[in-house]
């Protein structure tokens, strides 16, 4: 008899975890079981979202979902607060997701999220086994979940096989598509495995239909006439970051160069990349459009041109940007030397396009084999 009662027990445990595993993952909303929900995300993930929700407010809303369509079943559009539990990590449209929320967040509401860190996930990976073995298992890692996501020929056979459940992601990439999205972020706090963002809405998302998340990629650049061209590169920042330019600028200024100061969002590969100007190499299919040439302007976006002079922007117009900008000859460090460098360029070219390239060409190559420039 007791042999009898330890199977039927054993049965109904199982019964009770495939139960749990199957309902999990659907659209909860958290209305009176906050015990519950510290026990899942744990105290201090409970408390910082506590530090801003308020239960007794009926525009403040918890939810847990995987699904971007489970948000239009919340009513009314006019929510003060909603903070998503289940781990970004474990969608697969992220970019709907954050997009249905905005539009039921009141302008100025408040969207809070959390994730779990690559960088924290891979730190673990290879932590978990002494060496060579964690490097063994790091290296199937890399390929299996930031390499096979990326490519075209193993994206869908990926999200296919993981249902989009623990995906890689970079902090990084996670506020580039918040600010794709029409967030702006407020703060962030990190807690165990876990980092929890709080942003606000701004705007309604913004997204590029020609944001790439893979390694190659095209940017929307200003090219000769003042014309919009789509200009070809590899992958040298975390997916997203484009979004964050104007972020950035504000926040870490321009240093030497014109370029944005400690600029994270270069990848560790991005930045050899760069180095050997390898990234530039798909520049050859703008140069095959006519689009661009080997020397000229660098092609810069519409928020990196509106810092320009007037009289530069005019300028531009009139030619094409090139691959080899006037700044490897000049070597110009701040934003109005650039501006000069540029003019100059454009000046001489006009009078005498071909010589001006050439000269221009030369001490470009000087500059990079006798001083080691690279882009940065």
């Amino acid at each position: 008899m007791n042999e009898e009662y330890k199977v039927v027990d054993k049965f109904i445990k199982i019964e009770r975890y495939i139960q749990s595993n199957r309902t999990s993952h659907k659209f909860t909303i958290y209305r009176n079981n906050y015990s519950d929900l510290a026990k899942e995300i744990g105290n201090n993930g409970f408390n910082f979202i506590s530090k801003y929700f308020n239960r007794y407010n009926s525009r403040h809303i918890l939810i847990s979902s995987r699904n971007f369509e489970d948000i239009s079943k919340l009513t009314g559009k006019n929510y003060k607060l909603l903070a998503s539990i289940e781990p970004i990590n474990n969608m697969i449209s992220i970019n709907e997701f954050f997009g249905s929320i905005n539009s039921k967040l009141d302008d100025g509401g408040s969207f809070i999220c959390r994730f779990e860190d690559q960088e924290k996930v891979e730190e673990k990976v290879l932590n978990s086994s002494p060496f060579p073995l964690n490097q063994i298992r790091y290296a199937i890692y890399f390929i299996y979940r930031r390499v096979f996501p990326k490519l075209s020929i193993t994206r869908k056979l990926y999200f296919f096989l993981t249902k989009g459940k623990n995906r890689s992601l970079r902090r990084l990439e996670i506020i580039g598509r918040l600010f794709a999205s029409g967030y702006e972020l407020e703060s962030e706090y990190e807690c165990g495995d876990y980092t929890y963002l709080l942003a606000k809405k701004r705007k309604v998302p913004v997204f590029d239909k020609y944001s790439s998340y893979g390694l190659l990629f095209k940017m929307r650049r200003i090219g000769k006439g003042g014309k919009e061209i789509f200009v070809y590169k590899l992958r040298t920042m975390v997916p997203f970051s484009e979004y964050l330019q104007d972020y950035f600028i504000k926040k870490n200024s321009l240093a030497k160069g014109g370029k944005i100061c400690n600029d994270i969002r270069v990848t560790p590969l991005g930045k050899i990349l760069r180095k050997f100007w390898i990234d530039e190499i798909p520049n050859l299919i703008n140069l095959l459009k006519g689009e661009m040439k080997l020397v000229g302007v660098r092609p810069i976006s519409k928020r990196y041109l509106s810092l320009y002079d007037e009289e530069l922007r005019e300028l531009r117009k009139l030619v094409c940007p090139g691959i080899i900008p006037p700044f490897y000859a000049d070597m110009p460090e701040t934003l109005d030397e650039i501006q000069q460098s540029e003019k100059k360029y454009i000046k001489e070219y006009l009078k005498n396009p071909v010589s001006t390239d050439l000269k221009y060409l030369y001490m470009a190559i000087k500059n990079i084999v006798t001083k080691r420039v690279f882009s940065k």
